[in-house]
């Protein structure tokens, strides 16, 4: 059926469709566009980069996924595409720079895309923004990219997710393209060239001086689209793990294993409501072709020398027969290829057919979406997955030894009291994987759990520029763990005023988050006898002292228990380091008086039994005991 539109609306629709017209004219006066510069910012912004941090590799570097599929399909009509990674370009020049004092941050992207704006010419600069917090850096480039003269375009999650704000802060952005842009992109190009209708425009805002002209046609890639192989050949795709980290399991590969990162479909079922992905990528999920899939691991590997992979899948497991027969063309394929699922996959799709197809195709790590372990909370976040669910798909999980499994937990939801939160501890503990990622709520713009707080008066609209993640290397939990930021100067006596059917105040959120970090991963470490595991955890502590948290007391003093569980002993050098640590930081000291652990404990290689592990601050948490 045809729908129905008025007088008025047609009117309106050829306006427009005339002031684009024009608008292009003035935009593009040769009436081509045949040279287009890709960009990808700095993920953030000169005052939060820190040096020291980034110099120890800790700082992620993706590869511009994204990016590289939006210049295949460019191509393909052909036009030029140069990609300019401004990330990759801070994070090289910090690995390659000596001291701080000869660093500094915005010069060294600035003369990159300016050289790059040089050189190549474009008739076009198109940048990209993943993250929130990334906004300040996407408006710096854009403004410089816009003093030369060249239109600027703009797209990607965070652009899509929060468009009208964002383009109120950075008008020198003249188109922005919306949600994925393959096709979107083609059609813009081609209209612009003279080849396609203005009013076939989809998925995009022209930005005319502050008039916008919203063509909101849908423009999503079909399974053919999406078959395309990424143009890897205009990046270096192996050296990005040298200047950065990729996933979330680096730790357990050696150094210089060249990553990369792989997308085998788009989209995710679920419909949790502080998440985004249906937002960008709509409902359901659209597969990739296996054959295709398995064509471009065999090109990473062969023509790249990649070693290991991330999948960017929100939903790897979303079929479970295309599931298995993926990792069974892989094993079949015989890559000297390991694999991770940084992402997470669901908990009812881990049957043990596809994670024994995956543990045999080189997975080595995987995260599970679990969030909570409240059932009201689940149900309130429309989380596709009960506590059977979860508890089933840990069973299962204990089984493949050779697969580091983690739990995505989050806390800090609306109307979550203690007792809530203590839910989460307590199926998790059940669960008995091998780690819990921990984070706080940070809800996102254009989220139905962002506008019900909102509308409730939790939470107030937030402009794009003033938006900060508490996680990530860049966020606000970092500095906590690292004892840069405290939330309360007594741990111990912070928990003691927290009663069970109270909602815990974002503060004490934080000390919250330090409690279950404790007590779901450290804690039960005194109970591992598993040789594989121990190996496992040696890993990850060690990468978790030296890189994501500097002296991490926790990691330092765990550290040293593995080694007495095998050589029956503990190193000199490992008792003076936690020593060294406790005596220049309140923060740790603080921490280790309220767990009641100490650098004696090493020395004497005495440590809490199996009764005294269990042990909680007096009156927090009585079903954990």
């Amino acid at each position: 059926m045809n729908e129905f539109r008025s007088n008025d609306s047609f009117q309106t629709a050829i306006d427009d469709s005339l002031k684009a017209a024009d608008f292009f004219k003035r935009l593009f006066p040769n009436g081509k566009i045949k040279r287009i510069l890709l960009v990808n910012p700095p993920d953030a912004n000169a005052e939060l980069f820190r040096f020291d941090t980034a110099k120890r590799g800790r700082y992620t570097n993706y590869p511009p996924y994204g990016l590289l599929s939006l210049a295949a399909h460019l191509r393909a009509i052909g036009v030029d595409v140069k990609i300019s990674n401004l990330n990759n370009e801070i994070l090289r020049s910090c690995s390659n720079t000596a001291s701080e004092d000869d660093f500094d941050f915005d010069p060294i992207w600035q003369s990159r895309l300016r050289d790059d704006l040089a050189s190549f010419e474009p008739d076009l600069v198109g940048v990209t923004c993943m993250f929130t917090m990334t906004h300040l850096s996407l408006k710096n480039v854009c403004e410089l990219a816009s003093e030369t003269g060249v239109p600027v375009a703009i797209g990607g999650v965070h652009v899509s997710n929060d468009v009208e704000r964002v383009l109120d802060d950075i008008p020198s952005a003249s188109v922005v393209f919306l949600r994925e842009g393959e096709r979107a992109f083609n059609i813009f190009v081609s209209v612009v060239g003279g080849e396609r209708q203005v009013d076939e425009l989809s998925q995009v805002i022209l930005n005319d001086g502050g008039e916008r002209l919203h063509f909101s046609h849908e423009a999503v890639p079909d399974v053919q689209e999406l078959n395309i192989l990424p143009a890897y050949d205009l990046v270096d795709i192996g050296e990005y793990a040298s200047h950065g980290t990729i996933g979330a399991f680096y730790c357990f590969k050696p150094k210089d294993t060249k990553f990369a990162t792989v997308l085998s479909n788009r989209g995710c079922r679920a419909q949790c409501t502080f998440c985004s992905v249906r937002n960008f990528n709509g409902p359901g999920v659209r597969q990739r072709d296996v054959a295709s899939v398995i064509d471009e691991l065999d090109v990473l590997v062969n023509d790249h020398g990649i070693g290991h992979i991330m999948w960017l899948d929100d939903d790897l497991f979303k079929d479970h027969g295309r599931a298995v027969d993926l990792f069974n063309k892989l094993s079949k394929r015989n890559l000297p290829l390991t694999w991770d699922a940084t992402n997470g996959v669901i908990a009812s799709s881990c049957t043990e057919e596809v994670i024994h197809a995956a543990a045999e195709s080189g997975c080595i790590a995987l995260n599970i979406g679990m969030e909570s372990g409240n059932r009201d909370i689940l149900k309130t976040v429309r989380k596709p997955g009960t506590l059977e669910n979860f508890l089933e798909a840990a069973e299962i999980l204990r089984k493949f030894d050779q697969i580091h499994a983690s739990v995505f937990l989050m806390v800090g939801f609306p109307k979550e009291t203690m007792a809530m939160i203590f839910d989460t501890i307590n199926v998790a503990r059940e669960m008995d994987l091998d780690w819990y990622r921990v984070s706080q709520l940070h809800p996102l713009p254009n989220t139905p759990i962002y506008d019900a707080m909102v509308a409730q008066g939790t939470i107030q609209e937030t402009g794009s520029s003033e938006l900060r993640f508490n996680g990530g290397a860049f966020g606000k939990q970092a500095e906590i763990e690292q004892g840069l930021r405290l939330a309360t100067s007594n741990f111990a006596e912070a928990f003691s005023n927290i009663p069970s059917d109270a909602e815990p105040t974002p503060e004490q959120i934080t000390d919250i988050w330090f409690f279950m970090n404790y007590h779901l991963n450290f804690q039960r470490i005194f109970h591992e006898r598993n040789p594989v595991k121990i190996e496992q955890l040696k890993a990850h502590l060690n990468v978790l002292a030296d890189v994501i948290s500097p002296e991490n007391g926790f990691s330092i003093y765990f550290l040293g228990y593995l080694e007495f569980l095998q050589k029956g002993t503990v190193s000199a050098q490992t008792i003076e380091r936690l020593k060294t640590r406790l005596g220049t930081s309140p923060f740790w000291r603080d921490r280790f008086d309220a767990f009641e652990l100490a650098a004696s404990d090493l020395e004497t290689m005495v440590f809490p039994n199996e009764s005294a592990s269990a042990r909680t601050l007096s009156g927090v948490a009585p079903k954990m005991n």
